[in-house]
């Protein structure tokens, strides 16, 4: 059923070359939409109207997974922990709700499981003894457990809201080899969870990583490599690294965009920080030689990796423009991953 509400979404974009994005946006209640370049299709299912001041954690098989979490402003002892898992093509089916696990947790991962052949939910919580403690939703026994090795010194980069007392993910995992990858800003290096072992690991990044410096830094994944795309405030331009070799955990600096783009031609908006110019850029995916990114104040942009062209991606008016002040809590962009069978899985996987 999911393979055929996928085949119908990709027949009314007109095709399956462009990467496709997901654009959300909250206020009185969330909206999604999926964007591919030349057009948009907004999510019409009613289950959004019950997620208030929630947001999108990510997409595993043409599912997206949301997440409205928070506190009581009146009673802080009362906290709501709600999930919606759903298919941005269907109305009405498909729609599953998840209560978070018990004594709370921020969502950190929503993967595709290489074993268990399922989607999962990936858990942090602060635990007692200065640790974190990881748990996964199984969806196929519809339960919480702890991972094997539950405790682990770091947690990804979360931002935290006076708001609700909302507490968000700050970076969505970057997923290759059957693992997945955050960046971790305080350590400068690349936390990794391995769905398989349920092992956690940090690894050092391609670059020495400034951890008092002012830089944007990210993960993605390329032709089923992992990618760091490094920007420093100093310079003009993103270093994009690619890992040849995941077992030597071998980076090779394989591009380098230039970010001094005609202001004319690509001018900013009014409300842009001179000093924060370059630091306003955000990678949404990379496919095939494409690069998205997302220029807070400025606009989405497709750049050419192998001609060095940039092109703008035209996006439709609306309630989330008057929002970009708050980008990435109350609107935001990411990558739409959709559905694959096993086989096509299994014909991707990097082996190395």
């Amino acid at each position: 059923m999911i393979c055929k509400m996928w085949k119908m979404l990709i027949s009314s974009f007109g095709g399956e070359s462009r990467p496709l994005i997901i654009r959300y946006y909250c206020h009185e209640h969330l909206r999604v939409s999926i964007i591919d370049g030349n057009s948009e299709k907004e999510c019409r299912s009613r289950a959004l109207e019950s997620v208030k001041f929630g947001y999108v954690v990510g997409s595993c098989n043409g599912l997206i997974l949301l997440s409205k979490t928070g506190m009581d402003l009146y009673d802080r002892e009362n906290r709501w922990n709600k999930h919606v898992v759903l298919n941005p093509n269907s109305k009405n089916r498909g729609v599953t709700i998840i209560n978070g696990p018990s004594g709370g947790g921020t969502l950190c991962g929503f993967f595709f499981h290489p074993k268990a052949k399922e989607c999962r939910i990936l858990s942090v919580r602060q635990s007692n003894n200065n640790q974190f403690e990881y748990h996964l939703y199984l969806f196929g026994e519809k339960r919480w457990r702890s991972t094997k090795k539950p405790y682990f010194s770091y947690r990804p980069d979360i931002r935290q809201r006076s708001l609700n007392f909302e507490t968000r993910i700050d970076d969505r995992p970057a997923i290759a080899n059957d693992a997945l990858h955050w960046c971790i800003s305080m350590v400068g290096e690349i936390m990794v969870f391995n769905m398989v072992t349920e092992d956690f690991s940090t690894k050092p990044c391609p670059v020495v990583v400034d951890k008092g410096g002012c830089h944007l830094q990210h993960l993605s994944v390329k032709d089923n490599q992992l990618c760091f795309c490094y920007v420093d405030r100093k310079d003009q331009s993103m270093d994009i690294w690619i890992l040849e070799n995941y077992t030597k955990w071998s980076w090779v600096r394989k591009y380098v965009v230039h970010l001094d783009w005609d202001l004319n031609k690509y001018a900013p908006g009014e409300n842009f920080l001179t000093a924060d110019f370059f630091l306003g850029v955000k990678v949404i995916c990379i496919q095939n030689n494409e690069l998205v990114l997302f220029w807070v104040h400025r606009g989405m942009f497709s750049y050419r990796l192998d001609k060095n062209t940039v092109k703008r991606i035209r996006l439709r008016k609306s309630h989330m423009d008057s929002l970009m002040r708050d980008y990435d809590w109350l609107c935001g962009f990411q990558a739409y991953h959709p559905f694959q069978s096993i086989n096509e899985r299994e014909s991707k996987r990097e082996i190395v």
